[in-house]
């Protein structure tokens, strides 16, 4: 697995899910990796360092119930961990999967923080101050939530909210055509940021 530097592009969490059925060679080649948990599920994870930064990536392999389709969910996220010693890693399931060569549809998420210190400004400003509607129940919105359109389903939709302290929070769903690879994180959250950089304008430092 290509590793990523979430800090970079102020990435706290990216995560992606996606179904499809399993052959019985990359199902008989998971389980020669790892034993399924109590729940019946196949559970792979890393961790790893760049800079000062830690970061801990997961993947989960689970059967559907009543159907020969499996859900595969994988989580990158801001904070390592120790992990035991010969710990199935996420990297050996993209190696098993990536002889699956169609594109995969696949739900992605990215949220991101930015601190009061960094430069941004947001393609709406906020907070926004209600100041000649006395009677209303609030006097300040803080979010927005964007939601683009693409034939009768939605291509992405996007949260940016700002906190009492005036830290950013932004989440980026989306949909992406997605080709099992090592730089699979990667190509995610390259799709992310060229969407978030629509709605939260970072400034050159």
């Amino acid at each position: 697995m290509k590793q990523v530097n979430l800090k970079e592009f102020n990435i706290e969490e990216v995560r992606f899910t996606f179904w499809t059925s399993l052959t019985d060679d990359l199902l008989e080649r998971i389980q020669g990796v790892v034993a399924p948990d109590k729940d019946g599920d196949y559970v792979f994870m890393e961790s790893y360092k760049i800079g000062n930064v830690g970061h801990f990536v997961i993947a989960v392999v689970s059967k559907l119930k009543g159907e020969g389709m499996y859900r595969i969910g994988v989580v990158c996220e801001k904070g390592g961990r120790r992990l035991r010693k010969g710990t199935a890693s996420v990297s050996k399931l993209l190696e098993i999967m990536s002889s699956i060569k169609e594109e995969i549809r696949a739900m992605c998420v990215l949220s991101l923080s930015f601190g009061r210190r960094k430069k941004y400004k947001t393609i709406i400003s906020l907070p926004i101050k209600i100041t000649d509607m006395p009677k209303t129940l609030y006097d300040e919105i803080r979010g927005v939530h964007f939601a683009k359109r693409e034939g009768k389903g939605l291509k992405y939709d996007v949260i940016v909210d700002v906190e009492r302290d005036g830290t950013l929070i932004g989440l980026i769903n989306f949909i992406k055509l997605i080709n099992i690879r090592e730089s699979v994180l990667e190509d995610i959250i390259q799709e992310g940021i060229e969407i978030s950089d629509g709605f939260i304008l970072r400034e050159k430092q």
